[in-house]
């Protein structure tokens, strides 16, 4: 073999021993080796866990009999937010777990090393859950109790996305409102707390006074982002004398002028002022405004929108969804419907034939416009995935308008009935019998409310406000100062609590207070009446006779609650309108 032959061996000998090690102490690990020190080890992490919760984890050896000792070098997720995960003791980490509007799955890794310096990662999964729910209030106008589908009272009515919500949730057979008026209805479901408490006992006695607190300042302080869109009445108006009495005493009532009020002052009043950040709220026509229905947010103040009044608040409650989607979030939706006046559009008219009633026909084509929006909203929450993580309560303002006889007067024309009815109770707006103050009211809570659930306890709209912002994390402080209590039928909640509890009304002459079955009604300072109500209240005899210890206990409740309140009427002597419907509904 000649010597440039060798040469050759040579250096093909060298460059194998460069390409495969010739030292074993600097080879690094096989593949192999890693995977089986990966295998060797496992994280313990709970297979669901919630935000804002502190979340313990554990790196143990799977196989125990002759463990190495492992170090952490660092931890990585697929969350898009990372982890601060600290080590608190031997094995053990701790971390927070991040806000998620909705539930979501991840990982979590840990990059270890062992005594002999081998690298290798092992990693678990789990499920963030919401701490936070949204909150939506659907909040109707002048809507009678028999006006949704899920009561099975009339046939005429078409509202199978309202429906869908009782079906898929909870539907309060004995819902009421605090009021069967819209300002003080209205007072009470934005702040939580009888609004006699802050003297809104009528429509006389707007605005809401400034040192109120409303929902959407709780909400606020717990991080939510806040909205209303859709009827306020809760701003100066012209029903406003007193007020402008109290704050301008040296000038003569009869110079006020709503039109020459400054608009700073009156602005003070708007919900803007109130605690909600984003605002779309009027009526019709006009919205005082700071986003657009297209999503963009926009200087503060009054716009034009002349589209039908019902898919503007519907529009502006998804457009809001879609800006804060990604936030925690109360919405309060304000329809102003089926209240008068009168109007849909030919589209929701054709859905519904020529029939006896004009006025009624109107009445459903615009529950039918609300329900149309309901259907929005829901299909929006299910878009972007929160709809499971969104408590919705649908809850009208007060009972409908009938003006006793139904008069089914041209459209155009200034009538009592709005076309919507109250069947099977007994009274109208107005009034504190059932007609007036019991109202569709159906809450839906996806996994956390059993479905197809039905509570005949009496309940008051102030419990959903209590109950959903408990859900938010409020302290034990703020749910001592609202008036509601939790009605969420949850895992062993005793719904038996809730005939326990009396709830009481106050308005105009009249005075209510009831108690599990039995109610306790006082018109001026003559009229008792006492009713069973575990029958209709329309056909119960008056018990005031028969059974004079339990009106007196439900008198002494009711008078007993009233000290506290802010105003102290003497009604003693019924108005006109009290009269009429006395004469009318109670004279038997």
């Amino acid at each position: 073999m000649d010597a440039v032959t060798l040469r050759g061996l040579f250096f093909l000998v060298l460059l194998c021993v460069a390409s495969c090690g010739g030292d074993s102490q600097s080879s690094p690990p096989t593949v192999s080796e890693q995977e089986q020190l990966s295998r060797s080890y496992s994280i313990t992490l709970p297979q669901e866990i919630v935000s804002d919760d502190t979340i313990i984890l554990t790196v143990n050896a799977s196989n125990n009999s002759n463990p190495q000792k492992v170090t952490v070098e660092s931890w990585s997720t697929s969350l898009e937010a990372s982890l601060n995960i600290v080590d608190t003791s031997e094995g053990k980490f701790s971390f927070i777990a991040p806000q998620v509007r909705k539930r979501t799955s991840f990982s979590i890794t840990a990059n270890l090393v062992n005594e002999a310096g081998t690298k290798f990662n092992v990693s678990a999964q789990s499920l963030i859950l919401p701490s936070k729910p949204n909150l939506i209030v659907i909040f109707t106008d002048d809507q009678g109790y028999a006006d949704i589908g899920a009561h099975n009272i009339v046939n005429d009515i078409n509202t199978p996305n309202i429906d869908k919500l009782a079906a898929n949730g909870v539907l309060f057979s004995n819902g009421y409102i605090t009021a069967p008026q819209c300002t003080p209805s209205r007072a009470g479901m934005v702040t939580g707390v009888y609004q006699q408490r802050f003297g809104v006992d009528d429509n006389r006695y707007t605005p809401i006074p400034e040192n109120v607190v409303t929902m959407g300042d709780r909400y606020s302080d717990l991080g939510y982002t806040t909205g209303m869109v859709g009827k306020w009445h809760l701003e100066i108006d012209q029903n406003s004398k007193p007020w402008f009495k109290e704050n301008f005493p040296d000038t003569p009532i009869s110079e006020f002028n709503l039109g020459r009020l400054p608009s700073s002052l009156k602005e003070r009043y708007y919900p803007s002022s109130k605690g909600y950040k984003y605002n779309y709220f009027g009526y019709a026509n006009r919205y005082w405004a700071n986003y657009d229905l297209k999503g963009n947010q926009t200087q503060l103040g009054w716009i034009s929108n002349s589209d039908y009044r019902l898919d503007v608040v519907s529009d502006a409650a998804t457009q809001f969804i879609d800006i804060n989607h990604d936030e925690p979030f109360y919405l309060h939706v304000a329809h102003y419907a089926p209240h008068v006046p009168l109007e849909a559009t030919e589209d929701y008219l054709s859905l519904f034939p020529e029939q006896s009633s004009n006025r009624r026909r109107y009445a459903l084509a615009m529950m039918y416009a609300v329900d149309a929006g309901v259907g929005s909203i829901v299909s929006k929450l299910e878009e972007y995935g929160i709809l499971e993580n969104t408590i919705i309560a649908f809850i009208s303002d007060n009972g409908a308008p009938i003006g006793l006889d139904f008069t089914d007067a041209p459209i155009a024309e200034k009538e009592a009935w709005n076309g919507s009815l109250n069947a099977p109770l007994l009274g109208e707006k107005g009034m504190l019998t059932d007609g007036g103050i019991k109202v569709p009211f159906i809450v839906h809570w996806p996994e956390k409310l059993q479905s197809n659930t039905v509570i005949d306890e009496p309940v008051i709209s102030l419990d959903v406000l209590y109950s959903a912002i408990k859900r938010a994390g409020a302290s034990e402080t703020v749910l001592s100062e609202l008036d509601g209590v939790d009605i969420f039928p949850t895992q062993g909640f005793d719904t038996s609590a809730l005939m326990n509890r009396p709830l009481f009304w106050r308005f105009w002459n009249q005075s209510a207070v009831r108690l599990g079955n039995y109610k306790y009604l006082k018109m001026g300072a003559e009229h008792e009446f006492l009713f069973d109500m575990a029958s209709d209240e329309a056909v119960s005899s008056n018990l005031i006779s028969d059974m004079p210890d339990k009106a007196e206990e439900l008198k002494s409740l009711y008078e007993a609650w009233n000290v506290e309140m802010y105003r102290q009427p003497q009604q003693n002597a019924l108005n006109s309108q009290e009269r009429e419907w006395l004469s009318f509904y109670l004279a038997h």
